[in-house]
């Protein structure tokens, strides 16, 4: 979204710490922790674990994919909001398929790995896509440009 590299930055980290934030919430209501335990946990060491873990994969490995893949498939002619909607649903894609299997590993798993991963996998799509079209992406979006308000174009003289 940003306009060079540290505004890029400051954007992916606010996508992912909302992205990070409300996933984390929604695992925990599955799994039916009270009001208190879901505080707790986003207050803690693990949850800190958690974002970092997801930054690193989402600055170093699926931004770079993404970005290259959605470079590929369009061009200048392309809508904006259109590039805006396949960069945002493919690091879904990416990002909610890393976090279910680093998910699978941390939390343990009865059985192979295979049912256990698609599994988490399953069940944090459904939320993830939602999230990020409806709440994360447009509010992160909103903050940014908050933050870093477009310079207006100089009037012709």
């Amino acid at each position: 979204m940003g306009k060079n590299k540290f505004e890029n930055f400051v954007f992916s980290i606010m996508v992912c710490a909302l992205m990070v934030t409300g996933m984390t919430i929604y695992n925990l209501v599955l799994q039916s922790h009270s009001g208190n335990a879901i505080a707790h946990h986003l207050l803690s060491l693990s949850f800190v674990g958690i974002f970092a873990i997801a930054f690193v994969i989402d600055w170093f490995i699926a931004a770079p994919i993404v970005k290259s893949l959605v470079k590929k498939w369009t061009n200048d002619q392309t809508p904006f909001i259109k590039k805006v909607l396949m960069i945002s649903g493919l690091m879904v894609l990416f990002m909610c398929s890393a976090m279910s299997l680093v998910a699978t590993l941390f939390q343990g798993f009865e059985g192979d790995l295979l049912p256990a991963y698609l599994h988490t996998f399953a069940i944090n799509i459904i939320f993830a896509l939602p999230l990020q079209f409806l709440l994360v992406g447009p509010v992160a979006r909103l903050i940014f440009l908050k933050l870093f308000q477009p310079q207006p174009l100089a009037a012709a003289s």
